[in-house]
């Protein structure tokens, strides 16, 4: 099932384009809203969520609403009490639209429901909001050495058939000094191992999107720099949509101030999708 966490916003309403096409990917054709206020129910916002009924509507996807006071609790923790623990479940959500202190997502409802692991969580930041949630070119960063992509398949099955290229880009992140006095020699050898690598998440990346058909490349880059590396291949390839995982090992580190995924999240020259798993 799609939860749409809507908060009444233009922003989440840029997002609201993504959560109908996702709906519309699924088996169920449905689409769960919930706007979870404090005090009163966002200004304007029957309009809204009448353009979003006419969304679904066109694209056959059956829309269910529901406002909710937060009442004593935050509004993470009344969508936590309303949505059911699932691994089936995808919660869709934005980023802030603009920074607090630098940061998109730490400190959010979104991060918060990260936090939880009790459904898959995917929260957006929209740059480009005329693409209406139809990105086609993305790009897929996995930091090296990546074992498998398989966490990354449960949002790019839900893009269908708006995903038509797909560029995987392995990341062999080292420290400074050491990518300062690397030798060509062990340059080589790092990347003859990722671009291995590569060819072994491809394969997985096809077989776990099928019978949908879409281009795959894959590029491998040795960096002391992986958000710089991420921006420009970002940049160089056109990309619609960056997707970036967050585990859950990393889960603090990579929401704070200062790390890769919000980096990206403010140096992106296009739409971002941060998603995690349950597992």
């Amino acid at each position: 099932m799609i939860v749409f966490a809507y908060d009444g916003s233009l922003n989440d309403d840029w997002v609201a384009h993504y959560a109908v096409r996702f709906a519309a990917h699924t088996p169920e054709r449905r689409l769960r809203l919930l706007h979870v206020h404090q005090g009163a129910p966002a200004a304007g916002i029957e309009p809204r969520l009448a353009r979003i009924a006419e969304e679904c509507a066109h694209q056959g996807v059956t829309l269910a609403t529901e406002l909710h006071a937060a009442g004593a609790m935050g509004v993470a923790e009344r969508l936590l009490e309303l949505v059911p623990a699932d691994s089936r479940t995808t919660l869709v959500a934005g980023t802030r639209a603009r920074p607090r202190n630098l940061a998109f997502l730490a400190g959010t409802v979104s991060a918060r429901l990260f936090a939880a692991a009790r459904f898959r969580v995917l929260a957006i930041r929209v740059v480009q909001p005329g693409l209406l949630g139809q990105p086609g070119r993305v790009l897929l960063p996995l930091p090296a050495p990546a074992q498998s992509a398989a966490h990354a398949l449960p949002l790019l099955g839900l893009l269908g058939p708006d995903l038509r290229q797909l560029h995987l880009l392995l990341v062999h992140e080292v420290s400074r000094t050491r990518f300062r006095f690397m030798s060509a020699r062990t340059a080589r050898r790092l990347l003859a191992e990722e671009r291995a690598s590569a060819s072994r998440l491809e394969e997985e990346l096809r077989a776990g999107l099928a019978p949908h058909r879409f281009e795959l490349d894959a590029s491998a880059v040795v960096s002391d720099d992986l958000p710089k590396e991420i921006l420009v291949f970002a940049g160089k390839l056109r990309s619609r949509l960056v997707c970036l995982g967050a585990p859950e090992r990393t889960l603090a580190q990579r929401l704070a101030y200062g790390s890769p995924i919000e980096q990206v999240l403010r140096d992106a020259p296009c739409d971002v999708a941060v998603y995690r798993s349950t597992d």
